[in-house]
């Protein structure tokens, strides 16, 4: 029990100790202001405000009463760094605002003060500000671009979303020989630039304020981007048309269909079922499908690094299944035959098709054209065994797009 009662009174002495530790300064200051009788001071600075900068801040606050004020004193780092701004009265309330420049980043507590023309002073004011520099600036990343999109003339811009607690506001972009940049707000995901020329160039950098009050904004070091034409497929997504059909079964308008596919009384892959999806199945009263392929060739595709993005609904596919089926990019005119598509030269990309990977799933061919625009051709492979029917995948859409 004693032992508490000493907790208790030490507990109690330490705080009176830091209270009359932490008025010392004041407690001086009204020392000084009484000695001789009558205390004098000016009026203290109300509504203390920092607002932070790239090495600076700026400090803001008001006086209202006192006329006779000419100069506030900024303090910082102990008192070892200050600062004296003169003061002209307007005789109402004015705005005392200063900016420190050339300062580290760091956090500092500031110490304000006003003064007469007699050297009387005033109490203490005080605030905490953080300054921002190289580290903040290190930290800063460009925006990802997902996709630059050129199709007839119209430039799609798609962006990667991004950490807010950075303090990214947006990108800035500046097509070549523009003379306004274009600013582009964080919540922003695509950007539409029309009339654009294919082969003009872009540079875009981000935008980033370290706290909303900042009054510095910083970015990042400019990209530049050369957009190209966009790989149109068509006839690539749900509701796929069908050139002919016969019941459920048609033949899909505007891709090559090769005989293999046509199992259905000479029809195959456009299927009524599910949307009017593309799909090439076997099995249930079918054959076999044996180096079945649908394909679409793109002329002329610029060099640039792409990736193909194939969304199916669902699939039956095993990696253990014999022969296979694929979805594949080639070069030329062409797709190979399945046998063949993991070794032949002329293929840019492939991604063998396995339900594992499970529906309403997405498979990326990334695939590059290097030196000089080339003929490419997309599209699905596929192989069963004779005795082996009843495969199918069934394809919501087909887009290509343009990484760089």
């Amino acid at each position: 029990m004693k032992n508490l009662h000493l907790y208790i009174y030490v507990a109690v002495v330490s705080c009176f100790m830091i209270l009359w530790s932490c008025s010392d300064q004041e407690y001086d200051d009204y020392k000084k202001f009484a000695d001789g009788g009558e205390i004098n001071y000016t009026e203290k600075v109300d509504s203390l405000k920092s607002f932070s900068g790239k090495n600076r801040i700026m400090l803001q606050g008001i006086i209202n009463a006192d006329p006779k004020i000419t100069e506030f004193r900024v303090f910082w780092n102990d008192g070892r760094d200050s600062v004296s701004v003169p003061i002209t009265r307007s005789g109402g309330v004015d705005t005392l605002e200063v900016t420190i420049a050339d300062i580290p980043e760091n956090i500092y507590n500031f110490q304000i003060r006003t003064y007469d023309a007699a050297g009387n002073k005033s109490l203490v004011s005080n605030v905490t500000g953080a300054v921002y520099g190289e580290r903040y600036q290190n930290t800063l990343y460009n925006r990802p671009v997902l996709a630059n999109d050129l199709v007839n003339g119209t430039l799609t811009i798609s962006y990667a979303s991004m950490d807010l607690t950075t303090g990214v506001i947006g990108t800035e972009v500046l097509i070549d020989g523009a003379s306004e940049s274009i600013f582009i707000p964080i919540d922003s995901e695509e950007y539409n630039i029309s009339d654009y020329v294919a082969g003009e160039s872009y540079k875009y950098r981000t935008l980033f304020l370290p706290e909303e009050t900042a009054i510095d904004t910083f970015t990042t070091d400019y990209v530049s981007y050369t957009p190209i034409a966009k790989p149109i497929l068509v006839n690539a997504a749900i509701p796929f048309k069908a050139s002919s059909r016969s019941g459920r079964w048609g033949i899909l308008e505007d891709w090559t269909t090769t005989q293999p596919v046509l199992v259905h009384g000479g029809y195959g892959g456009w299927d009524e079922w599910n949307g009017n999806i593309f799909n090439i199945e076997s099995g249930w009263g079918a054959a076999a499908v044996n180096n079945g392929k649908i394909y679409q060739t793109l002329n002329e595709v610029q060099p640039a690094t792409y990736v193909l993005n194939v969304l199916i609904r669902d699939t039956n596919h095993k990696l253990t299944d014999a022969g296979g089926s694929y979805f594949v990019v080639a070069k030329g005119n062409t797709l190979p035959d399945v046998s063949d598509v993991t070794s032949a030269e002329e293929v840019l990309a492939y991604k063998r098709i396995n339900v594992e990977l499970g529906s309403e799933y997405t498979y990326r061919l990334e695939f590059t054209i290097e030196d000089e625009s080339t003929d490419i051709t997309v599209g699905q492979i596929t192989t069963q065994a004779s005795g082996d029917p009843g495969r199918f995948c069934n394809v919501r859409s087909w887009d290509i797009v343009v990484q760089n």
